[in-house]
Formats: structure tokens, sequence, C-alpha cells
């Protein structure tokens, strides 16, 4: 019986450990009340929150989601702090749901206000912040709870440093993104960085995968060259018509691969021009 308890014990210390960093996030409102009672979201429950958006944020790696509710009389502002594995998956997340046209403000490592809501992101956390008020001083109230969260929220405050490869000339600014699974419509491909590009009338993406061994990046390449795959190259290039994509260029140099697609073949000149700066 005594064992049967500490291991009770025990799973209920881990399962607090695991909610506790989460919910000691959310600090007091100054003028408002504090309404905690929301059950914490798993992995498991996700889809009786927010539904069909729920498989979105599983395919980045969702942990959990913790909430609390701030009331003012008739004024409601909510919190939302969903928790990842790494700061990419959650990057990721803010990412696909932002929008180059936002109103960008200071929010952690990049947030924005946009009516109702202000949404932002930094290290592990993906944070909305939400009112169904009007009013600008709730608002000004969103803004002010946003920021003492991402005070709250320790680690990195910066965007994925692998971000800082992809070269500036013709970057289309806040379209980076981070992709988990099934890249460029391919199972075997997995873990990107994409970036968007116009240059002299022409776009395109830049896909980077950072992979954990040599091995990986090898397996990645040759899935997509199949048999013009060399891997006794320093350099492995092969720009060919993917059945998904059209026209790919790709590169791998170590642990690391570039895929660039939306340009032809009378434009591997440029394709390889760009791969060159990310190699």
């Amino acid at each position: 019986m005594k064992t049967i308890k500490i291991h009770l014990i025990t799973a209920l210390l881990i399962a607090v450990s695991c909610v506790a960093p989460a919910q000691g996030l959310f600090p007091v409102l100054k003028g408002y009340k504090s309404v905690t009672d929301y059950p914490v979201y798993t992995p498991d429950d996700l889809w009786n929150y927010i539904n069909g958006a729920a498989d979105a944020y599983l395919a980045l790696g969702f942990i959990d989601l913790n909430i609390t509710e701030y009331t003012k009389g008739r004024n409601t502002i909510k919190a939302e702090i969903y928790r990842f594995g790494e700061d990419a998956r959650a990057f990721g997340m803010y990412s696909m749901e932002r929008s180059p046209g936002y109103n960008f403000i200071q929010a952690g490592v990049q947030g924005y206000n946009e009516e109702g809501a202000v949404h932002f992101y930094k290290d592990r956390y993906y944070v909305k912040v939400m009112t169904n008020s009007g009013s600008g001083k709730v608002n000004e109230k969103m803004k002010e709870l946003a920021g003492m969260i991402a005070g709250r929220i320790e680690g990195k405050n910066e965007f994925p440093s692998l971000l800082k490869l992809f070269p500036a000339e013709g970057l289309l600014k806040n379209q980076e993104t981070y992709l988990l699974e099934s890249v460029l419509g391919h199972e075997y491909l997995r873990g990107a960085f994409r970036a968007s590009y116009e240059l002299a009338g022409d776009r395109f993406d830049i896909y980077l995968f950072d992979c954990a061994d040599s091995d990986k990046a090898s397996s990645m390449a040759s899935g997509l060259a199949g048999d013009a795959y060399a891997p006794g190259e320093e350099v492995f290039k092969y720009a060919f018509e993917d059945g998904y994509n059209g026209v790919l260029h790709i590169a791998q140099h170590g642990n690391r691969l570039v895929v660039v697609s939306g340009l032809g073949f009378e434009n591997t000149a440029l394709a390889e021009r760009y791969i060159g700066l990310m190699l």
C-alpha cells in the first residue's frame, strides 16, 4: 500500500510540474478579477476547445494550453498560453497565423495587435490575448497584459538563429515560417524553415533543413533525387521536375539540405546563387 501511495504522489508531482510553469505566467491585472477555472488542454482534448484548428497545433508538437480570463464589469480579456516542445515549433504556429500586413508591436520576440487581439511568440510559447470589447482602454489593457506575460517567460527572446541564414535580397518580410511535417507534400521531408522571395518579377520559396546528422540530410536528398543522388560529393546539387511542386533545385552539404521551389530550369543560375549564399 505504501508503494502505491508513493507512486501516486510521484505521478501527481510530475503532473503538477508539467502544468505549473505555464500557469505561473499569468500575472495580476490591475482593476480586473482573474478567473482560472479553465481546464488545462492537452493533445488529447485540444479539439474540444479549438475544433478543427487543433490539427495544425498538434502537427507542430503542441504540449498544453493554459487559460486565464480577466473581467471588469462587462469587459472581459482572455489570455491563452500555448506551450510547444521547442521555440522553432512555437514560432511555426505563430508565423502560420500572422499576416505581413498586421500591426506589429514589441511583445516577446514579435507580436501584433489587431482588432480585439494581441498575439505574440517567445521561446516555446505562443500567447493569445483577446477581447470582445471595442474599447481603446481595453485594447491598451490587452497590450499591458501581453507585455507582463512576455516578461514572465524565460528563455530565448529572439527568432530561431537559422533564420539569419536566409539572404536579405528579395526577402518578403514576416512571411518566414517553420514546417514540421510533410514539407513540399513529401512525408519524408520534416523540419524546415521556409522563406519567400520576390526578385525581378520572380517569386520563389527557399526551404532550409538542419538535420541531426548528415545521414538524415542524405536520406532526404536521396528521396528527392532518386538514382541521381551522389553521396560522395562534398556538395550535392540537383535540379529536377517534381510531381508535387514543379521544378526544384536542391543542394545538400553535411547535415543541411536547401530546396528552392518556384524557379524553372531557365532560372538555375539564380537558384544556385541563393543556394550558395545559404550554404
